[in-house]
């Protein structure tokens, strides 16, 4: 089972989004896919109980993360049954988010390109770094811009990937896009959303799709020292 965990000590930067898309691209490249809702705010767990209620497809599982004393026997319990175990964790440096970095084949850390956004990753990529140390082995990494413009790259977005051009970020970013918005009010996949009432929804899908690409492709390669 691969294990890639969403992490940032703020809340509100797209964590449980990029999860949400991740988890729809993955399951419809065919990998078995499990969604581990470890926020306490419960949103992707909220979005699979509105799904149920209407009767929706399941094209993933979504379920409730436990504790921090019972998360490592989750995940050896989940080893089983998926392929792809992904990790929606707390917007706080808690000390669950350790354990599940600790099991993580990689951890992906949503942003914003602005200043402030990029300084709580880099508190993210620190607790990557002690965590690491802790197990004694390296633990993969990767930064991912979310909410970005569609139609050009801003000053903002300019000067942060330049302040951190040495660290592993993935060359798409996901766009703010009202379709990413809208899976949420209306518990839909991206697949199911309506042209008609949501704009953009192709490019959405797309941009979702290359996102997913990017993730695979740098799970097979070696982060850089």
């Amino acid at each position: 089972m691969i294990t890639i965990t969403f992490v940032n000590p703020k809340g509100g930067t797209g964590k449980t989004t990029s999860c949400l898309i991740l988890a729809e691209q993955l399951a419809e490249a065919g990998y078995k896919v499990g969604v581990l809702d470890c926020d306490p705010n419960r949103n992707i767990l909220g979005w699979q109980e509105q799904r149920e209620r209407k009767a929706a497809t399941q094209l993933f599982d979504v379920i409730a993360g436990p504790n921090e004393d019972d998360l490592i026997d989750k995940l050896a319990e989940l080893e089983s049954i998926y392929e792809v175990l992904l990790l929606d964790m707390e917007g706080t440096a808690d000390q669950i988010v350790t354990f599940a970095l600790s099991q993580t084949d990689l951890c992906i850390i949503p942003f914003e390109p602005t200043p402030m956004e990029t300084r709580q990753a880099a508190r993210s990529v620190s607790l990557v770094s002690r965590t690491s140390k802790m197990i004694n082995r390296p633990i993969k990494f990767v930064l991912v811009m979310t909410r970005t413009n569609a139609a050009f790259q801003t000053s903002d977005e300019k000067d942060v990937r330049s302040s951190i051009r040495d660290m592993p970020i993935l060359d798409t970013s996901l766009v703010k896009r009202a379709a990413f918005t809208r899976i949420f009010r209306d518990a839909e996949l991206l697949k199911e959303l309506d042209p008609g009432s949501v704009s953009n929804v192709a490019k959405a899908i797309e941009n979702a799709r290359l996102f997913a690409n990017d993730v695979i492709k740098h799970l097979r390669e070696e982060n850089p020292e």
